[in-house]
C-alpha cells in the first residue's frame, strides 16, 4: 500500500481545459491529506510556432505566454476554492514539449506525485493526437495519477 503521507510535493500538469476540474478535485484532496505543496504547471509548446515568421512568432509567443500565466493563476484559484492553502501553491509556465518538460520539472523540484488529466481517447484518435499522460506514465520517475475527464 502506498503511504500518502510521503507526498510532500505534488505537480499538476494543466492545459487549462474543462478536464482539469476533476484533476483539481483529486489534487486538493491529496494536498489536504498530506499538507503537500502543489506545483501547477502549464507547458507552452513553442514548437507550434516554428512555421511563423520571426516577428509574428514572437508576438504569438508573448500572447500564448500570457495565456499560460493566466491558466496557472486560474488553477491556483481552483485549488484555493477547494481549501488548499494559497501559501502551499507554486505556479510555473514551462516551454517545450509538455511531457518532457513536466518530467524534467518533476525531477528538478523533487516532486513526489504528478497529477494529470486525460480525455480517455482510444484507437486512432489517441494515436494521431498523442497523449501527454501516456508519455508521462512511461517516462516519469515518480508515480503519476491520471484523472479521467468524465
Amino acid at each position: 500500500m502506498v503511504n500518502p503521507t510521503k507526498y510532500k510535493k505534488i505537480l499538476i500538469g494543466t492545459d487549462g481545459g474543462d478536464l482539469m476540474i476533476p484533476v483539481y478535485n483529486h489534487a486538493a484532496y491529496l494536498t489536504q491529506l498530506t499538507d503537500a505543496t502543489v506545483h501547477v504547471a502549464y507547458v507552452l509548446d513553442s514548437a507550434k510556432f516554428t512555421g511563423y515568421r520571426i516577428d509574428a512568432s514572437s508576438n504569438m509567443y508573448d500572447v500564448n505566454l500570457d495565456a499560460g500565466k493566466q491558466i496557472v493563476v486560474n488553477g491556483k484559484n481552483e485549488l484555493v476554492s477547494r481549501g488548499v492553502n494559497e501559501d502551499h501553491i507554486v505556479t510555473i509556465v514551462l516551454d517545450g514539449h509538455p511531457a518532457e518538460e513536466l518530467e524534467m520539472y518533476a525531477d528538478s523540484q523533487d516532486i513526489d506525485l504528478v497529477v494529470i488529466g486525460t480525455h480517455g481517447r482510444k484507437g486512432l484518435d489517441r494515436l494521431l493526437i498523442g497523449s501527454v499522460a501516456d508519455k508521462l506514465v512511461r517516462g516519469a520517475k515518480v508515480p503519476v495519477l491520471i484523472v479521467r475527464s468524465r
